[in-house]
């Protein structure tokens, strides 16, 4: 088996250097840190995260806690905190919690065995865990008081999507809005209200969750009462929205047109394609670990919140 000094030897720095390369425990120059990964590649080191805990007190892993990975939306934030902690150094231990508080605790106390250094939580319902965990928690899109967080800007979203609809000169609006215990339904609802105060009327507006099964209620809503606008919670509420209005023989968008917000993997490749704004998903992950491993290099300090644009995507399910 590869060790540290073989490394050094090889690379003619020393063993302290390489395993502040490996370990990334102290900050090495690109050149040095370039070489030594290249020699460590090139004699097959691997690393043992159990000895390397041993010796720095530290896991080398983060804990991921996510709410619900049947929606689209989430396995794509997911891929980009793994990739972004891979690129760090660090393993990731995933736990689905189903959209359940219950399973939520306990994915908690799961994590907290494993002694990660640290947790990534996108919350089921924004309350604080209890008991709280020691590890540093940062949550992502959905803040939390008191907690590190990243979220995208919803409000801005809502309000990007209201001046849309006005562009496209429709007079009347119907919306699916989302669970008012998650702060990206509020935001986003606020900001489609300032938008469309005095300029649309909102004939109707309904509560949907953020899934594909949408409510015998919102059902009867979008079948009997037109509007020239539905405006989803997210895109899974969207495209759901389409179907239910396409077997009723409703034409989109030339019938009534649809808007959705996330840009999941495939919104664009419905029929007709959704018009939706688009999160960060790259940058929300990324930002989430850059923030964490600020946190565990420096407990103290005041709660940051990073807020990250939106961008609107226009296609064929809502036409200016």
């Amino acid at each position: 088996m590869t060790t540290i000094s073989e490394i050094a030897r090889r690379a003619r720095v020393s063993t302290a250097t390489v395993s502040n390369v490996l370990n990334r425990t102290k900050p090495v120059s690109p050149h040095t840190r370039e070489l030594v990964e290249t020699v460590a590649r090139e004699l097959g080191y691997t690393p043992s995260r159990f000895a390397r805990s041993l010796k720095t007190g530290r896991s080398a892993t983060i804990g991921l806690i996510a709410p619900d990975l049947t929606n689209p939306f989430f396995p794509a934030v997911v891929q980009a905190i793994e990739r972004k902690a891979r690129e760090q150094g660090y393993g990731l231990i995933i736990v689905d919690c189903h959209d359940d508080t219950a399973e939520e605790t306990a994915a908690f106390e799961l994590v907290g065995e494993y002694r990660v250094d640290g947790i990534v939580w996108i919350p089921v319902d924004e309350t604080l865990p209890e008991p709280m965990p020691t590890a540093p928690v940062v949550t992502v899109d959905r803040p939390v008081p008191g907690l590190d967080g990243v979220t995208s800007d919803h409000r801005a979203g809502g309000r990007m999507i209201a001046a849309e609809i006005i562009r496209a000169g429709h007079r009347t609006a119907g919306i699916l809005r989302g669970p008012e215990a998650h702060h990206s339904a509020r935001e986003r609802r606020a900001g489609l209200l300032e938008g469309l105060s005095g300029r649309v009327e909102i004939l109707w507006d309904v509560a949907a969750s953020f899934s594909l099964d949408l409510p015998e209620a919102a059902r009867e809503t979008i079948l009997g009462e037109p509007v020239d606008c539905i405006i989803g919670a997210n895109d899974l509420v969207a495209v759901r929205t389409g179907q239910v209005l396409s077997a009723a023989g409703r034409r989109v968008p030339e019938d009534i047109a649809i808007v959705g917000f996330d840009d999941i993997p495939w919104a664009e490749f419905v029929h007709p394609a959704l018009s939706t704004v688009r999160q960060p998903y790259r940058r929300l992950g990324q930002s989430a670990i850059d923030l964490l491993l600020r946190r565990i290099a420096d407990p103290g300090g005041e709660p940051e919140r990073i807020v990250l644009p939106v961008e609107w995507i226009p296609r064929a399910s809502h036409r200016a």
